[in-house]
């Protein structure tokens, strides 16, 4: 037990007591809203996430099996919209500016597990945090990966199963793993 104790404080290093029970409780509200179809489960979540979020404009339409943690670190401008089976870890902070469309099964992560030498083992490590910034009139097709530490300029596209690792320039259009600008729109 005493080993357990000491795994879980070295994992979430810095972690307040209040900040894991915000997150316990983030879970659980999640857990209640996150299958509700149709209108009134855009409505509810709507309003859960407004709550949740350290910013959230006027008009959100998450649909269900979305999947958001650290909440309270997640800043979204106005008109956004998030597919179901998307993941977003705001971790270590993520800002999307005004209308943000993200297809289904979009990864959008904001930290990392360090994995430099043998010791200690990856899954003990703390997790590095890198903020990231998603600007205004993006879109985010299906499938993408959006790595910690990325910054997508105003009007990129993201093509579907693309993984985008740094910055993007403004009306670019990105592909491929790893993501790179194919075109201007």
């Amino acid at each position: 037990m005493i080993e357990i104790i000491r795994f879980v404080r070295k994992k979430f290093h810095g972690a307040s007591l209040r900040e894991l029970a915000y997150l316990e409780i983030e879970a659980f509200l999640q857990g209640l809203a996150i299958g509700i179809p149709g209108a009134p489960g855009f409505f509810i979540r709507f309003w859960l996430y407004k709550l949740l979020f350290k910013k959230l404009g006027t008009m959100a339409w998450v649909s269900p099996q979305v999947r958001f943690l650290h909440t309270h670190k997640l800043r979204v401008g106005n008109t956004f919209s998030a597919n179901s089976g998307s993941y977003i870890n705001a971790v270590g902070g993520i800002t999307l500016g005004d209308f943000v469309l993200i297809g289904t099964n979009v990864t959008i992560v904001s930290g990392i597990h360090p994995i430099e030498g043998p010791l200690p083992p990856v899954f003990a490590r703390p997790v590095e945090t890198k903020p990231v910034t998603i600007e205004d009139d993006v879109w985010i097709g299906s499938g993408a990966v959006i790595l910690a530490g990325s910054h997508l300029r105003r009007g990129t596209v993201v093509g579907a199963n693309s993984v985008v690792s740094g910055e993007t320039e403004e009306y670019s259009v990105v592909a491929g793993s790893p993501a790179r600008k194919i075109r201007s729109r």
